[in-house]
Formats: C-alpha cells, structure tokens, sequence
C-alpha cells in the first residue's frame, strides 16, 4: 500500500490485513509525521518511497536524508523511482533492506525485469500501462506487483501551480501542507485532476481524474499493490477488503486502465 500523504488526524493502526506500506521521502522531512511515522513503522512493514523527479539541489541531501531516516525508523527496504536512485541505494548500508522497483521505471518486458534482478531487486513493479495478457506472459525470479486500485499520478510537474494563486513567492511558508485545503485542475471535459504540491523541491504531482480499480486473481503477480490519495481508513480497509477477495470497484468515477487494452 502507497500512503501519498499522510493525515496527522487518521489513526493508522486500524488499518487491517496490509502486508507492507510505501512512504514518501517527502512526508519523513515533515516533522509533525514523526510520530505518525513511528507509530506506522511499529506495526507494518514500512518502506521508503523514493521521487521520481529529483532537483540537483536536492540530490546532494537525497543521501543523508535516507541515512538519517533509516536510522530513526524501522525502515524495511526503499522503492526507488529512476534509474539514478540506485547508486545511493547500493550503499553497502542498505545491502540487508529490500529494494522495490516503482512502476515509474516502465518495467515492459521480461528483459527489463533480469536487468534489475541482477542487482537484487526483490520486488518490481509493473507498468500500468500493460494489458491482461502481457502481464500474464511476464517472467523472471523477482516478486511481481501491480498497482491495482488508485488515482495515478499523470504528470509531475517541475513548477508549483499554487505559488501564483496562493501568493507564496518569493517566500513559501508551506499553505499546501495542510489537510484542510484540495487544490484541482479542471480540464474542459469538466473532469478534477488532483493537485498534490511538493515545496520541498517546488514540485506539483497531478493524478488521474479517475480511480484505478482492476480485478488481478488470474494474473502472475505476487503482490497486488493498492495506492491512497484521499481515502479515510474505513474506505481504506473497504479497499483492502475488496482488493484482497479479487474484486474491482464499479461505477462513472473508476477505470480499468489499460488492462483489457492493447498497447
């Protein structure tokens, strides 16, 4: 499960029946997390989730900011999001915790997976944008995941889409960090696309108007992965309830992707 923000009003610990959960590096630098986080990392296995998009200014600190976190959490293992990530991931501190490759990677072919099993990947991600068959006639000796319910991420902006409304130059003072605010962009079909700000590295992720649901029971996966944006934890154990029995959610607001698609 992919926690994409974290809610210091949400009591974590009556999430049930999850098997791991992913952590933006972001949410770790917010210090009114920690004791979220702690509390996240006592009773599941938790794992560092790496961005996609990371600022040279940033890549410097990237390192010490994993070593400080890794030492003040029980951190599993990391998912890392680029190729880039790795080097600092193969650090020979880490060589006991499990590595995760995200579905950002594009995993395609059983090609891929080999190239990335031979640097110890445990678990590797596949891309979204397989269909019901290619993901059938996947291979390899790493664990197979699939993201199989949530909103996406369609686009990572490296520009912050509130700064000008909000007024937060030149000066940020964080009003995006808050759980009170929801910011969208709507596009002529009249369809929300949720605005997520990262103003760690002046960053925007937007998400998919509609909610990834898919049913995975026949397909050759290990790992069903379950990504939440906005939902409290009694919609998050209905998720997990449902996920876990190989159903999908019905209705306007949800799509299959491109599972029953050719690519």
């Amino acid at each position: 499960m992919l926690l994409s923000q974290l809610n210091t009003e949400f009591d974590y610990t009556k999430m049930e029946d999850v098997d791991r959960v992913y952590i933006p590096l972001r949410c770790f630098r917010n210090v009114k997390n920690k004791n979220i986080i702690k509390t996240i990392t006592s009773k599941f296995n938790t794992y560092i989730y790496l961005p996609t998009v990371i600022n040279l200014n940033y890549l410097n600190l990237l390192d010490s900011y994993i070593a400080s976190f890794v030492a003040s959490f029980d951190i599993k293992g990391f998912v890392f999001s680029s190729i880039g990530e790795i080097a600092i991931l193969l650090n020979k501190d880490y060589q006991k915790l499990d590595f995760i490759a995200n579905s950002t990677l594009n995993v395609f072919n059983d090609y891929t997976l080999n190239e990335l099993e031979k640097i110890n990947v445990n678990t590797i991600t596949l891309s979204p944008e397989l269909n019901k068959s290619d993901i059938q006639n996947m291979h390899g000796i790493a664990n197979k995941e699939l993201i199989v319910y949530g909103k996406l991420k369609v686009m990572t902006s490296k520009y912050c889409l509130l700064g000008h409304s909000n007024g937060c130059y030149p000066k940020c003072d964080s009003k995006c960090r808050d759980n009170e605010h929801h910011y969208y962009l709507k596009d002529r079909m009249g369809l929300l696309f949720k605005v997520i700000p990262n103003n760690i590295q002046t960053l925007s992720n937007i998400y998919n108007s509609k909610t990834l649901s898919n049913e995975y029971l026949d397909l050759n996966l290990d790992y069903a992965r379950i990504d939440i944006l906005e939902e409290n934890i009694d919609e998050i154990n209905n998720v997990i309830k449902t996920v876990k029995s190989g159903k999908r959610f019905e209705g306007p607001e949800f799509t299959s992707g491109n599972m029953n698609r050719y690519v």
